[in-house]
């Protein structure tokens, strides 16, 4: 919550979206009634996935969580965007096609992106 002063006000964990499990980097759309982070819950296809929640208003509460099983994959996708009009993500991912790390010889991260024609 933005304070009167333009400063922020304590933290609180966003009911119904976190669990006991890692859940983390997200992104909201521009009019903040969607928002997408990773988690590595159960239900995931290996690593980190993709989850989506929504909202039909700012002063509701969002969402349960909506797993994006479309574009997740059994390797690790992470640090999803939305584009401004939410009809673009992006995400980072080390699944098949990366080439390894020159440092490590780890899978590296590529960009992917994924469209839709409505929400």
């Amino acid at each position: 919550m933005i304070q009167a002063d333009g400063t922020f006000g304590p933290a609180s964990l966003v009911p119904g979206v976190n669990t006991s499990f890692q859940d983390a980097r997200p992104n909201v759309r521009k009019d903040s009634l969607e928002m997408v982070f990773d988690s590595n819950r159960p239900g995931t296809l290996g690593g980190p996935d993709i989850y989506s929640a929504a909202r039909s208003s700012v002063s509701d509460g969002w969402s349960a969580p909506t797993h994006l099983s479309t574009i997740s994959s059994a390797s690790c996708d992470t640090r999803a965007s939305l584009s401004w009009d939410g009809q673009m993500l992006l995400f980072g991912s080390n699944r098949g096609g990366s080439e390894p790390d020159p440092v490590t010889g780890a899978p590296s991260n590529d960009i992917y992106f994924s469209t839709r024609t409505r929400r």
